[in-house]
């Protein structure tokens, strides 16, 4: 015995069967369309036919009137049976969550832009100055608040508190026979009773013996208001703006790669601090399972 590939004259299905290795002829059923076959050795070659004439008659030609729907020389389609597309409403909340969260780190981009001047003058804080030279604390200093003359209460030796305008400022403290130090602080809103902190509404300066320029002295934490109000405006814009991208690809589903780093991004645009982050990794997660929706190289959408 000997088993031959073969494809059914009537259906065109792809089967094989077991002949024997003699050169007699022998039949069989298909096991789609379960139509009898006959098989005809013929050399090294197997003939097949269906055994009803009126089964493996081929076709009449059609006429001129009635040209062929599809061409001879197309391949037939082998694929599971065709169905019609369902929309399902998966891809446009993915587009809502994307759009929501980068329209969120736009808002937020904008709040934090404009964040020192929207506390300028907002409320009067309670600050703390602890100056120091070489030796220890040091009595008897001048401080300015943007080249203003403040009242200071001493605390005790090298320590003084004041009142002043929340918003940026600028502190420069002044001592007999030494250099003078100044330093940009940002001071925010705060509660009244709240405890001294350094960078927040404690600063401290060393004061050099001797005559010479002003040296700018860097607080604590004010580093990082600082470039927080000169970058992260700019990376929230560029992070939202390419989530809006995301959210164009995901509406029109023409690429998962371009949704899936839209989401990603519009989560780092930080909308609202948590509540954009919060949208973006949802999206993520549903982009997982509507992959299928998606086309990834011709722009068309792919059979389901």
């Amino acid at each position: 015995m000997r088993r031959h590939a073969f494809e059914c004259p009537v259906c065109q299905s792809e089967q094989s069967v077991l002949l024997p290795r003699s050169d007699t002829s022998s039949t069989s059923s298909c096991r789609e369309c379960r139509s009898e076959l006959e098989f005809l050795p013929d050399g090294d070659t197997v003939k097949v036919g269906a055994t009803d004439p009126a089964v493996s008659q081929p076709p009449e030609p059609a006429s001129d009137s009635a040209p062929p729907a599809v061409p001879d020389d197309y391949l037939r389609y082998r694929g599971p049976p065709m169905r019609k597309r369902t929309v399902t409403g998966g891809t446009r909340a993915i587009t809502l969550l994307i759009l929501a969260a980068s329209l969120a780190g736009l808002a937020t981009a904008w709040g934090v832009h404009i964040m020192p001047d929207e506390y300028d003058g907002l409320q009067q804080v309670k600050i703390t100055i602890e100056v120091v030279n070489a030796t220890g604390p040091l009595d008897n200093v001048t401080l300015l608040v943007d080249d203003t003359t403040a009242n200071l209460t001493a605390v005790k030796a090298g320590t003084y508190t004041t009142t002043v305008n929340s918003g940026m400022r600028t502190l420069e403290v002044q001592a007999g026979g030494h250099r003078s130090a100044w330093s940009e602080v940002f001071i925010a809103e705060q509660d009244a009773d709240m405890e001294p902190t350094a960078g927040v509404n404690l600063f401290q300066f060393t004061l050099l013996d001797g005559d010479g320029g002003a040296t700018e002295q860097e607080q604590s934490v004010q580093g990082i208001w600082r470039g927080m109000f000169a970058w992260c405006p700019f990376l929230m814009l560029a992070f939202s703006l390419i989530g809006l991208g995301g959210a164009w690809a995901a509406w029109q589903r023409s690429s998962f790669l371009a949704a899936q780093l839209g989401a990603l991004f519009s989560a780092l645009a930080l909308g609202f601090l948590l509540v954009g982050p919060l949208l973006g990794l949802i999206a993520l997660i549903l982009l997982q399972r509507q992959k299928h929706a998606f086309s990834f190289k011709t722009g068309k959408h792919p059979p389901p």
